[in-house]
């Protein structure tokens, strides 16, 4: 009887718990039908609510996100830099109002009523109104808090000086790095901490981590220099109608690279255009004949064999190639280090496969290794020159100078004793006579150290014989012990004869050993050459300026920045190419459109009419056969 009872009591208990949810979830539905609101509705109040009381309309800042690390220059100009844009989008369900909203964002976007309103009547769920807009225009648009309208930050890598050391450098793909120093630094570059034995080449100074914020690279570039050496190089190669071209400027003692150019080059802001064969470097594809270095060669065996001391007997009675049998040759190749490979991180970062681009590795040649014994990489043709001219050592090329974390607010320096590999190829005695020797030959002089060759190669192609021509300049200064050297070779990539250039008369062409006679005082004013290490407090505005006018977008703050003359006008560039053309009207921020190629035929301004920023500037092409 008890138990019954209690049975009873404990169903009613039971009854009670489970019915009175149910019966309070029904009244809130009632509520809720007769305030007619969907969930969404709701959803759309809340968050209006909560946008209004968090701050006054005036305050609203969109949030900043943490962007890509910047890639400086040894001297501090940015080489590869990212900005933070916005693009507007709206949730067409929660649109309340599509022709209001269309004519309140056209006041702050500065696009057509119209064209905004078309937009808006778009049937999918989220509507893009607007991108690339910038900071200031994102928050008018937040401060206007209209219903489904929000912002979404967008970050873009640019790189301002465009094909300038592009080979090096490479380029980013969905802020990812993918050739270059971009992918060889992509985890520094990446917003995000890193650990030492991500970049075992930078001291750390005892810190476990680095990367809170945002890390910067500075690298050995000198872009002086790198400008000067791409200059004589291009206009060397259209003089004389070369294929490719690269150049390479060192310091033989260490490794570290102040240049690096690499030809025929490709635009990193627009890689998807750039053909398979444009992102092959030449300075690690092994090109060039060895015979161009034969000479040279010859005469470091010379010095060898007669040691300390030893007599050097005049060119005139020397025997041809100082009677060396090809065999003996192949030895001194080895002797020297001549062939052996060259390792470099910025090639193996390379092995990357690039989306939109037929093609499985950007940069060429991890190494030189079982390549064919005949052929050279520019990178061994310069680290070969550097061990003859440094007292028989062999060092690596290396680019990078330091670091600077934002977190920490200080640089962190490339650590010698990890990331510098020197091998000793002579011993000391008989390394330093080598150097010695070498730079009191014929090839030096007072100003310095130069070698010139050319090389024809015959190549049997399809039963066919091929003449094949290259060059190569190799300078260093001064001659008592180099601190800078210079390496600069061409391959004309076609048959002999040589096509005639149209432009000048053989008499006012420059030849590779006039080109070195004016670079070597060049080289002299760089080789003790400081740099101050003072992070730039702010990121250069006249390049975040013309990222905008690259984009076809009104620059921020244009009014205020437009250092023009009222009377500027526009400059002749008919009849120019195109890289010297750029050369002349970058200065006036034009926007500019290319049709064609070849040389300039046309130009939209005609020379001599004025022009402000941001005007357009159209340039038409025309090969020339």
């Amino acid at each position: 009887m008890v138990n019954a009872v209690r049975q009873k009591k404990t169903r009613k208990r039971l009854l009670f718990f489970v019915g009175l949810p149910v019966i309070l979830l029904a009244a809130a539905g009632g509520v809720l039908q007769s305030l007619s609101l969907s969930l969404q509705d709701i959803s759309t109040s809340t968050r209006l609510s909560v946008g209004k009381m968090s701050a006054p309309a005036e305050a609203v800042v969109p949030l900043e996100s943490i962007l890509r690390g910047t890639i400086y220059s040894r001297d501090f100009k940015e080489l590869s830099v990212s900005y933070q844009l916005w693009s507007i989008y709206a949730h067409s369900s929660a649109l309340s109002n599509r022709l209001e909203t269309a004519a309140q964002l056209s006041r702050v976007l500065h696009i057509d009523e119209a064209v905004l309103a078309r937009r808006l009547k778009n049937v999918q769920q989220v509507i893009e109104v607007a991108e690339d807009i910038d900071k200031e225009q994102a928050a008018e648009v937040e401060a206007l808090q209209l219903d489904g309208i929000y912002c979404k930050t967008v970050e873009k890598r640019y790189h301002p000086f465009h094909t300038l050391s592009a080979n090096f450098l490479g380029f980013t793909s969905n802020n990812k790095g993918m050739i270059g120093t971009e992918a060889l630094y992509d985890s520094v570059l990446q917003p995000g901490i890193f650990r030492s034995f991500d970049l075992e080449e930078v001291d750390f100074e005892g810190q476990e981590v680095l990367g809170r914020k945002s890390t910067d690279v500075i690298l050995t570039i000198d872009l002086d220099l790198q400008k000067q050496l791409e200059q004589e190089l291009e206009a060397y190669r259209e003089q004389r109608g070369a294929a490719r071209g690269i150049g390479l400027a060192m310091d033989p003692g260490s490794g570290r690279v102040l240049a690096m150019v690499s030809q025929p080059d490709f635009n990193p802001n627009y890689f998807w255009k750039a053909e398979s064969s444009g992102l092959q470097d030449p300075v690690f594809t092994p090109l060039f004949n060895r015979k161009l270095l034969q000479p040279l060669q010859v005469m470091a065996s010379i010095i060898h064999d007669a040691g300390l001391g030893g007599t050097i007997l005049p060119e005139t009675v020397m025997a041809p190639n100082n009677g060396l049998s090809e065999e003996q040759l192949n030895e001194y190749w080895n002797t020297f280090g001549l062939c052996q490979s060259v390792q470099c991180q910025i090639a193996a970062s390379s092995q990357q496969t690039i989306p939109g681009i037929d093609q499985t590795t950007g940069l060429s040649g991890l190494s030189s290794a079982g390549l064919s014994s005949t052929r050279l990489s520019g990178a061994q043709i310069g680290v070969g020159l550097a061990s003859l001219i440094n007292s028989g050592n062999r060092v690596s090329p290396y680019f990078l100078h330091s670091i600077y974390d934002h977190a920490e607010g200080r640089f962190y320096n490339r650590n010698p004793s990890v990331s510098t590999r020197r091998r000793v190829i002579k011993e000391p005695a008989a390394g330093i006579n080598l150097r010695r020797q070498l730079l009191h030959s014929r090839y030096g002089s007072e100003e310095g150290f130069m070698f010139v060759n050319n090389s024809t190669e015959v190549v049997d192609h399809n039963g066919l014989s091929e003449h094949l021509i290259q060059e190569v300049l190799l300078a260093a200064v001064p001659r008592k012990t180099p601190k800078i050297m210079l390496m600069m070779a061409v391959d004309y990539g076609t048959l002999y004869p040589m096509p005639p250039v149209a432009d000048e008369s053989e008499e006012e062409q420059e030849d590779l050993a006039s080109i070195g006679q004016r670079l070597l005082p060049v080289l002299t004013e760089y080789m003790n050459r400081e740099y101050a290490d003072v992070h730039p407090v702010e990121k250069n505005q006249k390049n975040y300026r013309r990222f905008f006018i690259s984009k076809r977008l009104k620059p921020p703050e244009q009014k205020e920045h437009n250092n023009l003359p009222l009377d500027s006008i526009m400059p002749d560039v008919i009849g120019l190419s195109l890289r010297k053309g750029l050369q002349l009207i970058n200065a006036y921020d034009l926007k500019v459109s290319i049709r064609g190629s070849g040389r300039i035929v046309a130009q939209n301004p005609a020379s001599g009419e004025p022009i402000a920023v941001a005007d357009n500037c159209e340039l038409t092409l025309e090969s020339s056969i």
